[in-house]
């Protein structure tokens, strides 16, 4: 063999055996720890954090040891994972799925911070890459781009235990700025009624809903829609909390990782224990009301839905409903969908909502859908038969209640929208249509016919509103 040929295959040899020690991957049972030169703290980087919307670049070879204490494996959390020393916490955000199959709950990490972006975002500090606007058009980091994330995350040991704060809620009352990104523990904590027993977030936004104490303190309790729990039911009773405190426009809040940070009893500060749903007659739901807001007890509500959305005549998030001669207007939220149509009988469990006024109409508001059944479809009330005089009479008998009256008319030319003038041979009433409604610019009749619709109050105005003409005017 030629020398130099020789020589050649001597350093190559030697190249091979100098890459394998390079690439050589360490231990993956989450024992192995790199042991890497640790040259600052999460406490001293909280001292860096900037103004909101300044975020800024570090350019010190600064090293960090933290363990993770959420993740995305719930969906409460996407794109972030949360870390903590035993002082201090920090959001990271990065563009990456699934992280927690990489970083479970409990793991070490390294994180080196040459090249990364400091943010305030509301309040509770955030690491990650080149800084973007965001909704708001306020400056924040953005993700760290997938590629670039182990440039600055090391894994290490898995299984180590987190500290976790234990406090009171009066605790937290004030912005705390030295909890954020930490995990805490609130000893004593309940869901405000009507909170409890309830799903956890809404179907369409990240939604707050309100933790207390036995003495009135309080912080917002915070889930993504697209968190797994998300429609599950809130726990009834009181009890311990665990979860990521953050800071929002100067107020505490808490994010859970997943329901089993939730470890709550049955008894409630006021002595309340849950107990089997009542079946309650909208009457003596109605009855209920004596002047101001009442929120409802352990009680499920059964009728047929009189409202017709398809047509918007009554608002989104409402139907009304009706049991015997008696009904009720339900307001869901605005947001809320998978509401039951017209002619459905339905199941509603209405614990923990409120009996309330709203433009003068007597309706339950803070249900929610997933409480609905719908047993039957199909169905309708007997429209009871009555002279605009004995609805002017007696409007407040007949509220949210299917009517019908005979040989009335609206005598002025025009359109739907708005308010038209419906009378009979007893007396005149107002025939509304909101502008949204599918036949608000249709022609009005103006001819004799007969009109049945929901007696609707709107302050101190009595109104009737039909459904759709197609059904309410022959």
């Amino acid at each position: 063999m030629k020398p130099k040929l020789l020589l050649l295959l001597v350093v190559y040899a030697s190249l091979v055996s100098c890459l394998k020690g390079k690439i050589e991957t360490p231990n993956t049972d989450g024992s192995y720890d790199p042991a890497l030169a640790v040259n600052y703290t999460l406490s001293q980087l909280n001292a860096e954090v900037p103004p909101e919307a300044a975020p800024f670049v570090i350019d010190s070879n600064w090293t960090i040891a933290a363990i993770v204490s959420a993740n995305d494996e719930s969906g409460n959390y996407h794109h972030q994972l949360v870390v903590q020393d035993s002082a201090a916490g920090m959001t990271l955000k990065l563009n990456a799925d699934n992280l927690y199959n990489t970083y479970p709950i409990g793991r070490k990490v390294y994180i080196k911070l040459k090249g990364l972006y400091l943010s305030n975002n509301q309040g509770t500090p955030e690491l990650g890459g080149t800084p973007a606007p965001d909704r708001d058009g306020i400056l924040q980091v953005s993700e760290i781009p997938s590629k670039s994330i182990s440039e600055h995350l090391i894994a290490a040991n898995k299984n180590n235990t987190l500290k976790v704060v234990e406090l009171h809620m009066k605790d937290v009352q004030s912005a705390r700025k030295d909890l954020c990104n930490r995990l805490i523990r609130i000893t004593e904590a309940e869901l405000v009624n009507p909170n409890y027993d309830n799903t956890y977030a809404e179907t369409s936004a990240t939604t707050s809903i309100q933790l207390q104490d036995c003495t009135g303190n309080t912080i917002s309790l915070r889930t993504s829609n697209y968190a797994s729990f998300q429609a599950s039911a809130t726990p009834w009773g009181k009890g311990k909390i665990a979860g990521i405190y953050t800071l929002y426009k100067g107020s505490g809040q808490l994010s859970i990782r997943d329901t089993t940070d939730l470890q709550m009893g049955t008894v409630r500060c006021d002595g309340s224990t849950q107990s089997a749903s009542k079946f309650i007659s909208i009457d003596s739901i109605r009855k209920f009301y004596k002047g101001y807001d009442t929120i409802i007890g352990n009680y499920t509500l059964k009728g047929i839905v009189t409202s017709d959305a398809l047509h918007r005549n009554f608002g989104s998030g409402n139907i009304v409903i009706q049991d015997g001669n008696k009904g009720i207007t339900v307001y869901f939220g605005s947001s809320a969908t998978g509401l039951p149509d017209l002619g459905d009988s339905i199941v509603l469990n209405i614990a923990g909502a409120i009996l309330t006024k709203y433009a003068g109409a007597l309706e339950i508001k803070n249900s929610k859908a997933s409480k609905c059944t719908v047993w039957s479809k199909g169905k309708s009330p007997i429209p009871i038969t009555i002279t605009i005089a004995e609805l002017n009479a007696n409007f407040t008998n007949y509220e949210s209640v299917l009517i019908k009256i005979l040989n009335a008319k609206i005598a002025k030319a025009g359109n739907f929208s708005g308010s038209n003038t419906l009378s009979d041979a007893t007396g005149n009433v107002i025939l509304f249509t909101n502008s949204t409604a599918t036949f608000a610019t249709d022609a009005v009749p103006t001819i004799s016919k007969t009109y049945q619709g929901i007696a609707t109050p709107y302050n101190s105005t009595y109104e009737l509103k039909i459904r759709n003409p197609a059904i309410d005017i022959y």
